[in-house]
């Protein structure tokens, strides 16, 4: 055990040592306690429940102000003594009273001559290591050490992890009643270090509870200036610093907004992938940050009180910035809201000072708090995050430029491909690549525009109805082979039917009336009782033959027509027309209707191809600088084995443009390609193909990556 009392910081025990004194003490407690049968054991007892009790109090983690309070409280108690103080040294090393009780009138701060006497008595014992006793009145008479009436126990706390020569962490006293025998004051005195000894146990664990916080705080701080400082761009900077800043400063929420020019924009929110930047939170944390960055120093707001850094809990912030975090607390429902402005240094690279910060600050850290227990949150973290980030957040601002980024990220990609390949191999790929645009820039090669077609015979027919009637009879079917002139169809059309017997009717009529005329001319006594008003029967036959000759001629025309209802197949060649009988069979039909198809599959074969207007061009211009057709070779759907050849014939002059398509793709323009080959086995009327038109030979690059080169250059042009 060391010596003078004292254990080890790690202990778990306490120093009993003085038993003797403190058995002393206890019996004079008893002589002091109301009660007469009280026992020497039970005053034992009750010293030993006290230390027990500030030795379990030594090992919690409390207050300093608590703890000394429940160890005077106890003392005074446990000792029967009159009073006692406890006294703490401040931040200039003066010693101020922490708490008392029952502390003597006469070493009030009214009497100045005996509060310097006492403060001397505290220097020395702060400079001995062992407790000390005064007696009443002891002293000089003009500075008396102990100017109570109590005989006075004094000793210094000093933590076992300080250095000897440090001061003292406390100083304990206590009054304690007169008139009492050396042994007892001897045992008042080994109570009273063992009290103090206690007390350096509790300073020594919170000093290492402090230093172990301490150090999780800089492992924390480490790993997120590793986290923040790893990412060369702005964007994954600002996450990082959301994310990983929210679990430093232990809130709930933590938003960084970063300035553009006169506005402020929201960069980055711990747990949210996306922003939305016209939504109300977003607006109010950039009025937020606009007025802290006003304002110049950090704000916090809990419960409706606001207080700056720098300003005292009276001062109240102006009425536009309270304004602002009511309106933001409304939004977040946050119970308490930090802001700490960032304020970029100068440029390190010049020759002023780095130290001075900028004139407006560039960010604004924001930290929320949403649940009741706010323990471990505290405006001090955000401050301290906000200084930690400042100089990854300049350095990815500043590298944020476009060139700057661009040459970076390249520079990091060249920087790993060098350490991963090495020089030589990296020699070789820049060869190779060189090999590969030089290819691409001088090799040339056929040009081809490739199109949808549709295979069409030359000779093709189209049959149409020629009357509007009804088909009463279809003689062909699909695919059938047909001669020229053969019989397709009859039509029905009752109107020429009527038409028909109505002229003959009328024919009849006449040539009996001429007949009339004609009898009644060769009578003498009907031409003696002629009329005069009536016209001479030579004039009527000749009004009736020409009405009949008008007769006549409408009788073949509409004998014309009943022939042509007999509908015939103008070319040999197959119907292609698709289920004839139960397509037309009974229906009715109108002048004009396309009927049949017929083409002659064995007089050759044409392709429709569809060139799309931004293609056009490149066909038009190899057209015209070509003396002759261009070439083409197609091949049909589905049959990728066998190719043909061609050669373009025409190119259309319009496109078609249909009014109900309107916000459809351009239409296509037609390209007539004639097919080179007599026959073609496979070949079906309106068979698919994919034409390729070849427009000259253009180098490799160009070939492949036309389509890229055109969007860019219309990028860039126009």
């Amino acid at each position: 055990m060391p010596q003078g009392g004292a254990t080890s910081p790690l202990t778990l025990g306490y120093d009993v040592k003085p038993l003797w004194g403190i058995i002393l003490a206890a019996r004079m407690t008893k002589s002091l306690m109301t009660n007469e049968n009280d026992s020497v054991d039970g005053g034992w007892r009750q010293l030993e429940e006290f230390v027990d009790r500030l030795h379990e109090l030594a090992h919690t983690p409390i207050e300093t102000d608590a703890f000394y309070r429940r160890l005077l409280d106890g003392c005074v108690a446990a000792l029967a003594a009159t009073g006692g103080a406890v006294w703490l040294p401040n931040v200039r090393g003066r010693w101020e009273l922490l708490h008392q009780t029952n502390l003597p009138h006469a070493l009030s701060p009214e009497n100045p001559t005996t509060e310097a006497a006492h403060y001397s008595l505290l220097q020395k014992v702060a400079a001995s290591d062992e407790a000390l006793i005064y007696p009443p009145r002891s002293g000089t008479v003009d500075a008396r050490e102990n100017p109570t009436d109590s005989v006075l126990v004094v000793s210094a706390v000093r933590s076992d992890a300080s250095p000897s020569n440090e001061k003292p962490v406390a100083i304990i006293e206590l009054f304690m009643r007169p008139g009492t025998s050396p042994a007892v004051q001897q045992g008042w005195q080994d109570m009273v270090s063992t009290v103090c000894h206690l007390a350096a146990n509790y300073h020594t664990l919170d000093e290492l509870r402090t230093l172990r916080g301490e150090r999780g705080l800089h492992r924390q701080s480490l790993a997120l200036l590793r986290r923040i400082n790893q990412p060369t761009d702005l964007r994954r900077t600002v996450f990082e610093i959301a994310n990983e800043g929210r679990s430093f400063v232990e809130g709930d929420r933590l938003s960084l907004v970063l300035r553009h020019g006169q506005s402020w924009r929201v960069a980055a929110v711990s747990g949210v992938d996306r922003i939305e930047a016209r939504g109300d939170t977003a607006r109010k944390l950039e009025q937020l940050a606009d007025r802290t960055a006003s304002w110049g120093e950090p704000i916090d707001s809990e419960d409706g009180e606001s207080v700056g850094e720098k300003k005292s809990l009276e001062d109240d912030l102006p009425p536009e910035l309270i304004h602002v975090i009511e309106q933001q607390r409304d939004v977040s429902h946050a119970r308490r809201v930090v802001a700490v402005p960032i304020e970029f240094a100068r440029d390190v690279d010049s020759q002023q000072s780095s130290v001075g910060p900028s004139s407006q600050p560039a960010a604004v850290l924001i930290a929320e708090q949403f649940s009741v227990s706010t323990s471990g949150f505290s405006r001090q973290r955000v401050v301290e995050l906000a200084q930690l980030c400042e100089p990854a957040l300049r350095q990815a601002i500043r590298l944020d430029r476009f060139p700057a980024r661009l040459f970076l990220r390249w520079t990091d990609r060249w920087t790993r491909a060098r350490q991963a390949w090495g020089v030589s191999r990296l020699a070789v790929a820049a060869m190779a690549v060189v090999a590969i645009v030089a290819a691409l820039v001088f090799v040339k090669r056929d040009f081809e525009i490739e199109a949808p077609a549709t295979l069409v015979p030359v000779v093709e027919r189209d049959v149409f109805a020629t009357a509007n009637g009804t088909i009463v009879d279809v003689q062909v079917v699909h695919g059938e082979k047909v001669e020229a002139g053969a019989v397709l169809a009859v039509i029905d059309d009752p109107t020429l039917s009527l038409d028909s017997q109505r002229v003959l009717g009328e024919v009849e009529t006449m040539r009996k009336r001429l007949e009339a005329i004609a009898v009644a001319r060769t009578d003498r006594n009907v031409q003696a009782d002629t009329d005069r008003e009536r016209l001479p029967l030579s004039a009527e036959a000749q009004q009736l033959e020409k009405k009949l000759a008008s007769l006549e001629k409408q009788r073949e025309i509409l004998a014309a027509r009943r022939t042509a209802l007999t509908l015939r197949s103008p070319i040999a060649g197959t119907v292609l027309t698709l289920d004839v009988q139960n397509l037309l069979r009974t229906r009715p039909v109108e002048r004009g209707q396309v009927l049949f198809k017929v083409a002659d599959v064995e007089a050759g074969w044409w392709l429709w191809a569809e060139v799309e207007q931004d293609r056009i061009g490149h066909v038009v211009a190899a057209q015209q600088a070509s003396e002759g057709s261009l070439p083409t070779r197609f091949r049909f759907a589905g049959e990728d084995a066998e190719i043909f050849s061609g050669h373009v014939e025409s190119i259309s002059a319009t496109a078609v443009l249909d009014p109900n398509e309107l916000n459809e793709a351009a239409p296509a323009l037609r390209v007539r390609v004639a097919v080179d080959e007599q026959s073609l086995p496979a070949a079906r009327p309106g068979m698919t193909a994919k034409v390729r038109i070849q427009c000259g030979r253009r180098s490799l690059g160009y070939v492949w990556l036309h389509d890229a080169w055109e969007t860019v250059y219309s990028w860039l042009v126009f």
